[in-house]
């Protein structure tokens, strides 16, 4: 028996809103990686970057046609599950919405993402001034009578 074509078997998820469907592309090794680490703890990932990973070109493709982004928001969340628990649970993700249970724990992950950021570039040292001088010490003479035989 010969293998069928990957994408025969999977393909991509193709988000269908009013007669046009928008492909969402699939998501590369180095990016499942970095949002896997995300997940985890381990790195930290933008909003806007797991947008741009999730839906590609999808997302300006459905901007310039006007759809609400509601809708996108669904096909961001939708294409997010197809990544994290398959082609079944985005269905059900695009069908009926983001489980309760799932939004507060992904929120809560979000919220801790940009706190650690935050906290990263709090605790960014001052470039420095980008003088070389130093301040010149004092002359020792200072304060001193210049004769040397006293008062």
């Amino acid at each position: 028996m010969a293998l069928r074509p990957y994408e025969d078997i999977v393909g991509p998820l193709v988000i269908p809103v009013r007669g046009k469907e928008y492909p969402l592309p699939p998501v590369s090794l180095q990016d499942g990686l970095r949002l896997h680490a995300a997940a985890h703890g381990g790195d930290t990932v933008t909003l806007e970057e797991m947008t741009t990973i999730i839906l590609g070109d999808a997302r300006q493709q459905m901007l310039d046609d006007g759809v609400p982004v509601s809708v996108i928001d669904r096909a961001l969340w939708a294409g997010i599950a197809d990544y994290q628990q398959g082609r079944e649970m985005a269905e059900h993700v695009w069908e009926r919405g983001v489980p309760k249970e799932v939004l507060a724990g992904l929120v809560t992950t979000l919220a801790q993402a940009q706190t650690t950021q935050q906290d990263e570039a709090s605790t960014t040292p001052p470039p420095a001034s980008g003088t070389t001088t130093k301040p010149r010490k004092a002359a020792a003479s200072r304060g001193k009578k210049s004769s040397p035989t006293g008062p």
